[in-house]
């Protein structure tokens, strides 16, 4: 694999330079490809992805088979079902799951990371950086991440999975650190206006997304855009067809009756009702956690914290 990276990546300086580009000339907007990425790959340090390598061979005029054969950057299936287990497994800060998420991680890092793309590596990357901040509120495990992938995805209109792994890394970063007003209300209103474009991978991630964005909203009491979090979950299940994350939509709504409206009574119907479609679901353990927010979020309530 090394050979492979440090081969591909001779290749592309060899002809990018035959061509009379320095590296920024050929990165272009950054959009596709930053300069940093660039550097690394011609160093022989990443391997791009596909969607890299095509903008790759599109910018030097040559085809991909010319630079790489297609094969090697073809992803384990293995790796491709851990990684899906990552997407989907929610963990609830309980010990058990905690354990059940760090051995996929552990699995991938040990097998497989060293092998994989830079993206893909990202990817992974992403996701434990974001569990550690959820687990830990330090927000510092993600700093270097964003100083090396943020400032690109802030050029397009249009996400990748990446683009929404780094986005969800940036609202739990903003929980801890510098909260940018601007620059989140930007991004979720993005993405917001684009959920027609998403495969049903970036739904299950673009709901992550939502979810974290909903807590933002809460806890600086903006409970009109609350709304629009909820609303757009509610757009995102129907897209997916993914009714499993139903119980937490009811249960923000229940917050929003609470902590904005005022209305304990209706805030208690949407609890119940969140707490009885977990049970349906099967899922216990959200169940359990949902009837302990309530109760939380009552007292609060009546003690006027909030």
């Amino acid at each position: 694999m090394e050979n492979i990276k440090e081969e591909l990546g001779k290749k592309i300086r060899g002809l990018r330079e035959s061509k009379g580009l320095s590296r920024a000339e050929f990165c272009d907007t950054e959009a596709e490809l930053t300069v940093r990425q660039l550097a690394r790959i011609e160093a022989g340090e990443s391997l791009p992805t596909l969607p890299k390598l095509g903008f790759i061979s599109k910018q030097l005029c040559v085809p991909i088979g010319q630079l790489v054969d297609e094969r090697h950057v073809e992803l384990p299936r293995r790796y491709e079902q851990l990684k899906e287990k990552l997407y989907k497994m929610y963990t609830y800060k309980e010990e058990k799951l905690v354990g059940k998420k760090e051995n996929y991680f552990l699995e991938i890092y040990d097998t497989y990371y060293d092998k994989l793309p830079e993206e893909e590596q990202v990817i992974i990357d992403v996701q434990q950086a974001v569990m550690i901040i959820h687990l830990t509120k330090e927000a510092a495990f993600g700093e270097e991440l964003l100083e090396d992938y943020f400032s690109q995805l802030l050029l397009k209109k249009n996400y990748s999975i990446n683009d929404l792994l780094i986005i969800n890394l940036y609202f739990h970063y903003i929980h801890y650190k510098d909260y940018d007003e601007k620059t989140f209300n930007y991004l979720f209103d993005n993405l917001v206006n684009h959920i027609e474009d998403y495969n049903q991978a970036e739904l299950i991630v673009l709901n992550r997304v939502a979810l974290t964005a909903s807590s933002i909203f809460l806890e600086f009491n903006y409970h009109d855009r609350l709304l629009d979090a909820i609303d757009f979950l509610n757009n995102i299940i129907q897209v997916s067809q993914d009714f499993q994350k139903k119980p937490i939509v009811k249960m923000l709504e229940g917050k929003y009756w609470l902590f904005s409206q005022k209305n304990w009574k209706k805030a208690e119907d949407k609890y119940r009702d969140s707490i009885q479609c977990a049970k349906l679901f099967g899922d216990k353990v959200l169940s359990d956690k949902l009837l302990k927010e309530w109760q939380d979020d009552l007292e609060r309530f009546r003690k006027g914290e909030f």
